[in-house]
């Protein structure tokens, strides 16, 4: 590893998630809107399922045409920080979506295994999820303690993915 390509540090790589994380709110308020109004016209009761759906699509398309043009979101512009495979290549769509998919895992994953723990009124409405729900919350602790001893700070998602974040150099 070069001193120009320096792997992302944890607080560089979270304060870049804000950023992206307040546009991501925009898209899916907009999307929500979308999807009533499409729901309203066309006379059909909404359905979750379906909106969950195009939801994660968004999110997809959002993440993945900016991994794939240039390797930078918005908010991964700003912190000066990259995406990339290993090998130092740009990021193909199928890598995308597979980082993108480990990266929902994680980051919509572990707050709802927390709130199926630790929030009584929703673990009572879904006791079915409890047992998956401690085994996810295992799986994705381990996994952040581990990317906390990796080399280059790679989370779970960059291991499924085969992808690292660096700090690109300064203009």
């Amino acid at each position: 590893m070069t001193a120009l390509t320096l792997p992302a540090p944890l607080w560089r790589r979270l304060i870049s998630a804000v950023y992206d994380g307040l546009l991501m709110i925009g898209l899916v308020f907009a999307t929500v809107i979308f999807f009533l109004i499409g729901c309203w016209l066309l006379g059909v009761e909404p359905n979750s399922r379906i909106l969950g759906l195009c939801l994660f699509s968004v999110g997809l398309g959002f993440f993945g045409w900016f991994w794939t043009h240039g390797g930078q979101t918005l908010g991964m512009r700003v912190w000066r920080l990259r995406v990339r495979r290993v090998d130092g290549q740009p990021l193909r769509w199928p890598i995308a979506a597979i980082r993108y998919t480990g990266m929902f895992v994680v980051w919509v994953g572990l707050p709802l295994s927390l709130m199926l723990l630790f929030v009584p009124r929703f673990a009572q409405a879904h006791p079915q999820l409890a047992t998956p729900s401690i085994a996810l919350l295992s799986v994705l602790v381990c996994s952040l303690v581990l990317a906390r001893l990796d080399a280059r700070k790679r989370a779970p998602h960059d291991w499924i993915s085969g992808t690292e974040v660096v700090v690109e150099p300064k203009a």
